[in-house]
């Protein structure tokens, strides 16, 4: 029997990275981080992305039927650079009713990293955009139509990516914040602290959201700047989202803090912030990141109705759920389905963010499978 005694042993894994090797056995976890992060890259880069800007109007295409890439024309010949037809619109003189045909005869070639409107990044200006269509000789591109004022469908659903993101983040990140604080703070000092804030906790969830949700943001000035209300429309939903996590954070500490490695700490005297960022808070991390995912696609779907009613964002600002505000009646949707696209939006992201939760969740929990 030979004994090799030169041999190094094998380095133990740290936490987080048994974490990530169990996060990477989960295919529908890695395809839903893949989705989230591409959506928030199209989110941040939107105005490259999107071929116009998303308050240009054209008069003369309004309710335009969404255009096909093609890279054969009629004659069945190839074009290596993809190009869209132009489209004629009809009316019928009986019906009132508007028809669309591709024509054959207008051949709009599509440029990449073309100049087009103007945008800003970071305090630069910028005019280089993806693709887009020679504007000067009357071309266009709409790969995903217009909408009644002629605006392109696409570009405001890019647009509307950044906003409902930015949206979503800034409410669960300030929602996290005073979450944890007041958890901590509550579930570690206890006595009078931890009576007064549980009460005002209690009162806050002893509402229904949806209805407060709607009296709040009925107090908004709906003519207030777009910013303005966006802000405190995130500082509603701020508002009402934080209390049910702290009591969770609480729990939490107040597990952690009869540990034997909290009590040695304060019998060697250490600091109470020093025990609270060095032994407490990072035992409650793996919840927190998992709380965060599946907070994120719930803070969407919320800011989607509300701004879908009409009491959300507003006007120039577009999300995903102002957009859906635009075809409320039926007419609209009856002529342009197509608006109905921050709808897959919507649905993709949710489903993504999800699938990324229930894989954090399982990789952060020792008892799931291995």
């Amino acid at each position: 029997m030979n004994i090799n005694l030169h041999s190094q042993p094998k380095k133990s894994l740290t936490y987080w990275e048994l974490v990530r090797k169990k996060f990477l056995r989960k295919p529908y976890a890695v395809i839903g981080t893949f989705i989230v992060t591409s959506i928030i890259i199209l989110g941040i880069f939107a105005p490259f992305f999107s071929p116009y800007s998303p308050t240009r109007t054209d008069r003369e295409r309004q309710y335009f039927p969404p255009q096909t890439l093609h890279f054969f024309d009629q004659e069945g010949n190839f074009h290596p650079r993809p190009f869209v037809y132009g489209i004629t619109e009809e009316m019928d003189p009986n019906t009132y009713e508007f028809s669309f045909t591709p024509d054959p005869n207008q051949k709009f070639f599509i440029h990449f990293f073309t100049k087009g409107g103007p945008w800003n990044f970071l305090g630069i200006n910028l005019e280089t955009r993806l693709f887009g269509v020679d504007r000067a000789n009357g071309e266009y591109i709409y790969l995903v139509g217009t909408d009644n004022l002629g605006r392109d469908i696409l570009s405001k659903l890019l647009i509307g990516t950044r906003i409902t993101l930015l949206m979503a983040f800034l409410v669960v990140g300030a929602a996290g914040l005073i979450g944890i604080v007041v958890g901590v703070c509550s579930g570690y000092f206890a006595g009078t602290f931890d009576l007064v804030t549980q009460r005002f906790v209690e009162f806050i969830l002893a509402f229904p959201d949806l209805p407060l949700y709607l009296a709040l943001l009925a107090l908004l000035p709906r003519r207030a700047d777009a910013v303005l209300v966006f802000i405190m429309f995130a500082a509603i939903l701020v508002l009402l989202r934080w209390a049910q996590f702290s009591r969770e954070i609480r729990g939490m500490v107040i597990s952690i803090r009869s540990m034997d490695y909290v009590r040695a700490a304060e019998a060697v005297g250490a600091s109470r912030p020093r025990i609270l960022l060095r032994h407490i808070v990072p035992n409650t991390t793996s919840h927190i990141v998992v709380w965060v995912t599946y907070q994120l696609p719930d803070v969407i779907l919320l800011e989607s109705f509300l701004s879908f009613l009409g009491v959300g964002v507003q006007p120039p600002m577009v999300s995903w759920g102002s957009m859906l505000n635009q075809i409320l009646d039926f007419q609209s949707f009856n002529r342009a389905p197509w608006m109905m696209a921050p709808v897959a939006g919507i649905i993709l992201t949710v489903l993504a963010f999800n699938a990324m939760g229930d894989g954090l969740r399982d990789a952060v929990d020792p008892y799931s499978d291995k």
